[in-house]
C-alpha cells in the first residue's frame, strides 16, 4: 500500500497538475478529512460512490454521509492514530448514497501534517463492498440452488458440486468431488459421453452456451433426462466446464402427453372415419411411447384400426370392454398391455388396447391420463360417424318403414343393373287410414314393407315411394308381380282390427341405365292402367302405354304454366234463396282454356293438380280471383252487390303451412269483406289431417270468414265430429237430391241431412239442383238454398248479371205451383 502521507506530501510539493489529475481519476475512492471533520478534498470516485459531485461534498461534515452506528468506531480509529497506537486503520463501515440506499465499504485511513506544526488532516482511501457482497450471494446462491451446478476439470473430474446437484443426483458432494462425472452416466451412453467431452476439451464444440437434453443415472439405478446449458471459463490456464443441470423428466413426461392429447384431438377434428382416425392415433402412440403394437374395437367387436411395428404381435385373448382403462397381461413373458375405453356419453363406444415390449415398466400416472383422454377424442369420432351414419341412412330411407325412399330408388335406377321396376300401390289403404288414423295406417305399411322383403331377392331393392306406394327394383320379375300379390293379400291383424288390402302394379321393363323420372313415369302409367281393370291387377308397360304416359307428362307441365300464365279463369254457379227465390251468393269453379285443346273441365285436370302438387298454388290462384271478382259484383253483377262468393279448397291446401297468409293476402288485395267470403272443404280434406284441418279452420273462423262443409254424406264424418267442426253452412251432396222425385218420393234421406242440419245450427245448401220438382221439394223440407242447372250453369263474370236479370222475373223455378 502506497504511504497515504507521502503521497499527499509529493501531491503539495510537485506544482504540476498531472499528479493530481490522477489522483482526482483513481478508481478507489479518496478523501480528506480536517480536524473539525469536514472534507477538504475528495476525489471524482468517492463523489460518484455517493452519488454527489465534488463540489457538493467540499465543506461538508462527514458524519451526515455515514451511519451514526459507525460514528463511534470512527472516533476510536482516528484516537488510535493520533495516539501513535496504529499508523493505518483498516475497517469496514458503511455510507448513505444519496438516494438512501446503504453502501458497505472498506476504508483504510492515516493522518497527515502537510504543515509542520500545522493542524493534523485524516487521509482515507475507499474501496466498495457491494460488489464483493454480492459476489458472496451469488456464491450463496449457487450452493444452495435447486438446479444442480457441476464444474468439472479437462479431465472429467468434478470440482464443484452443489446442493441441487445433490438433490437431483442423489450423491453428497463429498463423494463426488475428485470422481469422474462419468458415474452419472448411463453404461450405454459412457462412449457417447467421451467423444463429447474429447471434443469439449479440444476446443470449438457447438455445444458451448447451448441447452442441450442428457439422459442421467440417479444413485437408486433409474434414469432420468436432465437439461443443462454448458459453458466453459479458464482456472490457471486449464479449461473448466460448468453445467447448470435440471431434471425434465416430469416435465418432459407431461409434454409428451399433452403432444399425444394434441395429436388426438386434431386427428379426430379432421379425420373422415374412425379407422382412419384410430389408426393415425395407434401410430402415433407407439411411436413416442415406443410400443410394440396398438389395435382399436368399436362396438361391433371387430378391430377397425391398428398398428404393428417390426412382427405381428398377438392382442391379449381377454380384453375387458369396459369403461375401465386397465393394465392387461398375458402369460408367456410377451410382455404386457393397456386397454382404454373409448367413451361417448358415457357409454363405452370402443376400446383401444396397446402391446408393451417385453420389460417395459406400467405405463405411469401422466401417460394413463393421456391414454384415456385419446380414449375421449376417438370416442366423440365414433359418435360424429354414428350420427353421420344415421343422418345418411336418414337421407336414403323412409323413416316410417326403414325401406329405401325415392333418392336412393334413383340411385339404383341410374345404375342400370336391375331388370324392371314394379311400381305398387296398395288397394283401400287411404280409407283405413282416414278412417282408423296415421299411427295404425303407419303399422300398416310397415307390415306391408316387411312382406315385400319376404319375398325379393338380396340383390332387390325395395322402396317406399309415397303415401300407399311402394317400389320393387328387380333383378328377376319372373313371377315376382304375382308373388307380391299373394302376400299382400293374406289378412293382417293390427290393434284388434283384421285387413285385407291387396294391391295394383304396374311394370316397366328395365335393360341397361335410364333416366329415373321417365322410368318412374311409364311405371305410372302401367299402375293407372291396372287400378282402371279393378284389384289385385298387373299391367306391364308397352308402346300403347308410352303415348299415355307421355301425354300426362305434357299435362303436368301445361298446367303448371296455366296457373302462372293466362290460361285459366273463373266460372260462376249463383246460389238461389229457396224461400225469396232471389240469389244469396256463387261458387267460384275454375275452368282451363288450354291454347289447342279448347276449354277444359275440372274433373280433368284438378285430379292431376292433386297427384302433383299443383293444387296448392291452382287454390292460391283460385282464392285470389274469386276474391278480386266478388269485390266488384256492386258494379258487374249488381244482384249479388252483398252476395257471398264460395270457393273450394283442397286437403292440401288446408293443411299447408302458407294457407292463412294466403286468405289474408287475398282479402286485404281485393277488400272483399271477410262475412262476403265461403271456404267449402270436403269430408276427406279433414279426415286426412284433423287436427292440423281443424286449427286452420278456426284461425279462418276467427278473421270472419264462413265455412261450408261440401258434399256431406259421401264421407265418415259422424255427429259428434260435425259438431266440433267450427262450420257455418252444411251442403248437401247431390247424391240426396238425385232421389227426388214427383209427389216427394225419395226426401228420406235429405230431410234426415235437412234436420241434423237444423240441430247443429248449420244453414243447408242443396247441390245439384236440376228441376223445379227437387226445388219444391227442398223448399218445403226447409233446405234454405239451393244451386244447380235448374237455375243456371256455371256462366262466365262477364255473363253473371244477365243470368241473374234472368232468373229474378221466373219465381216458378223455386215456389211450387199454386204459391
Amino acid at each position: 500500500m502506497i504511504d497515504d502521507e507521502a503521497r499527499v506530501r509529493a501531491w503539495q510539493a510537485v506544482p504540476d497538475e498531472s499528479l493530481r489529475m490522477a489522483l482526482d481519476h483513481a478508481s478507489s475512492g479518496m478523501t480528506l478529512v480536517d480536524d473539525s471533520g469536514r472534507y477538504l478534498w475528495v476525489n471524482a470516485a468517492f463523489a460518484g460512490f455517493l452519488g454527489y459531485t465534488v463540489a457538493e461534498l467540499l465543506g461538508r461534515y462527514f458524519g451526515d454521509f455515514t451511519l451514526e452506528q459507525d460514528h463511534a468506531a470512527d472516533v476510536a480509529a482516528v484516537g488510535d492514530l493520533m495516539s501513535g497506537a496504529r499508523r493505518a486503520v483498516l475497517r469496514e463501515k458503511q455510507y448513505r448514497h444519496r438516494d438512501g440506499a446503504i453502501l458497505p465499504a472498506l476504508v483504510s485511513s492515516s493522518l497527515i501534517q502537510p504543515v509542520p506544526e500545522g493542524p493534523w488532516q485524516l487521509l482515507s482511501t475507499i474501496e466498495s463492498l457491494a460488489e464483493r457482497q454480492a459476489a458472496r450471494e451469488r456464491l450463496a446462491e449457487v450452493a444452495s440452488a435447486v438446479d444442480g451446478i457441476v464444474t468439472v476439470d479437462e479431465r472429467g473430474i468434478v470440482v464443484a458440486w452443489n446442493h441441487g446437484a445433490e438433490r437431483l443426483f442423489g450423491r453428497i458432494a463429498a463423494d463426488m468431488l475428485g470422481s469422474p462425472l462419468a458415474v452419472v452416466i448411463p453404461a450405454r451412453r459412457q462412449v457417447e459421453h467421451g467423444t463429447i467431452f474429447a471434443e469439449l476439451v479440444a476446443g470449438g464444440s457447438p455445444l458451448i452456451g447451448t441447452t442441450i437434453e442428457v439422459t442421467a443415472v440417479h444413485a437408486d439405478g433409474h434414469e432420468l433426462l436432465t437439461e443443462l446449458s454448458l459453458s466453459t471459463w479458464t482456472h490457471d490456464g486449464l479449461p473448466r466446464f460448468t453445467a447448470i443441470v435440471r431434471d425434465v423428466t416430469v416435465h418432459r413426461r407431461a409434454e409428451r402427453a399433452a403432444a399425444l392429447i394434441r395429436f388426438a384431438a386434431v386427428t379426430a377434428n379432421s379425420a373422415d372415419t374412425f379407422a382412419a382416425a384410430a389408426s393415425a392415433v395407434l401410430r402415433e402412440v407407439c411411436a413416442r411411447l415406443q410400443w410394440h403394437a396398438g389395435h382399436a374395437w368399436t362396438g361391433a367387436g371387430e378391430p377397425v384400426g391398428w398398428h404393428e411395428s417390426g412382427e405381428a404381435h398377438p392382442v391379449p385373448s381377454v380384453v375387458p370392454f369396459e369403461a375401465v382403462t386397465r393394465i392387461v397381461t398375458d402369460g408367456g413373458g410377451a410382455g404386457s398391455a393397456v386397454s382404454v375405453p373409448m367413451l361417448t356419453g358415457g357409454e363405452v363406444a370402443g376400446m383401444l388396447v396397446f402391446r408393451l415390449p417385453a420389460g417395459v415398466p406400467a405405463p405411469d400416472h401422466d401417460v394413463l391420463q393421456a391414454l384415456e383422454q385419446i380414449g375421449l377424442a376417438l370416442g366423440r369420432v365414433v359418435e360424429r360417424q354414428r350420427t353421420s351414419d344415421a343422418l345418411a341412412w336418414q337421407a336414403t330411407h323412409d323413416p316410417v318403414t326403414d325401406l329405401a325412399n325415392r333418392r336412393l330408388l334413383t340411385e339404383r335406377i341410374r345404375d342400370g343393373r336391375h331388370r324392371a321396376l314394379l311400381l305398387i300401390n296398395l288397394d283401400r289403404f287411404r280409407i283405413i287410414n282416414d278412417a282408423l288414423g296415421y299411427a295404425l295406417g303407419d303399422q300398416i305399411l310397415r307390415l306391408a314393407g316387411e312382406r315385400l322383403l319376404s319375398v325379393t331377392g338380396e340383390d332387390d331393392l325395395v322402396a317406399r315411394l309415397s303415401a300407399d306406394e311402394f317400389v320393387v327394383l328387380a333383378q328377376d320379375q319372373t313371377d315376382l308381380a304375382q308373388r307380391l300379390l299373394a302376400v299382400l293379400r293374406e289378412p293382417m291383424t293390427i290393434g284388434g282390427h283384421e285387413f285385407r288390402l291387396g294391391a295394383s302394379i304396374g311394370i316397366r321393363p328395365l335393360t341397361g341405365s335410364h333416366r329415373p323420372a321417365a322410368v318412374l313415369r311409364d311405371a305410372d302409367a302401367a299402375l293407372r292402367q291396372a287400378k282402371s281393370r279393378g284389384k289385385d291387377q298387373v299391367v306391364v308397360f308397352d308402346d300403347a302405354l308410352a303415348g299415355t304416359a307421355e301425354q300426362r307428362f305434357d299435362d303436368e307441365l301445361a298446367l303448371a304454366r296455366a296457373i302462372t300464365g293466362d290460361e285459366l279463369v273463373l266460372h260462376y254457379q249463383p246460389i238461389i234463396d229457396l224461400q225469396s227465390g232471389q240469389p244469396s251468393g256463387a261458387e267460384a269453379l275454375v275452368r282451363w282454356h288450354r291454347p289447342g285443346h279448347g276449354m277444359i273441365a275440372p274433373d280433368r285436370f284438378i285430379p292431376l293438380a292433386e297427384e302433383t302438387g299443383l293444387i296448392v298454388d291452382l287454390g292460391r290462384w283460385v282464392l285470389r280471383q274469386a276474391c278480386r271478382d266478388a269485390a266488384v259484383w256492386a258494379v258487374e253483377a249488381p244482384a249479388l252487390a252483398e252476395a257471398s262468393v264460395s270457393v273450394n279448397v283442397s286437403a292440401r291446401q288446408l293443411t299447408h303451412p302458407n294457407f292463412i297468409g294466403d286468405l289474408d293476402a287475398a282479402l286485404a288485395d281485393s277488400t272483399l269483406p271477410a262475412g262476403r267470403l265461403i271456404l267449402e272443404v270436403t269430408e276427406s280434406a279433414l279426415i286426412s289431417e284433423p287436427e292440423t284441418a281443424m286449427d286452420t279452420l278456426r284461425a279462418v273462423r276467427a278473421r270472419g270468414v264462413q265455412v261450408a262443409l261440401d258434399d256431406f254424406g259421401t264421407g265418415y264424418s259422424s255427429l259428434s265430429y260435425v259438431q266440433r267442426l267450427p262450420a257455418t253452412i252444411l251442403k248437401i251432396d247431390k247424391s240426396f237430391v238425385d232421389p227426388i222425385t214427383e209427389d216427394a218420393v225419395g226426401t228420406a234421406l235429405t230431410e234426415v241431412v235437412v234436420k241434423l242440419a237444423e240441430a247443429t245450427g248449420l244453414r243447408t245448401v242443396a247441390e245439384g239442383v236440376e228441376n223445379a220438382v227437387q226445388a219444391a221439394a227442398l223448399r218445403r223440407l226447409g233446405c234454405h238454398r239451393g244451386q244447380g242447372f235448374v237455375w243456371s250453369r256455371p256462366v262466365p263474370q262477364s255473363d253473371l248479371h244477365h243470368v241473374l236479370t234472368q232468373l229474378s222475373g221466373d219465381p216458378a223455378l223455386v215456389r211450387p205451383p199454386g204459391r
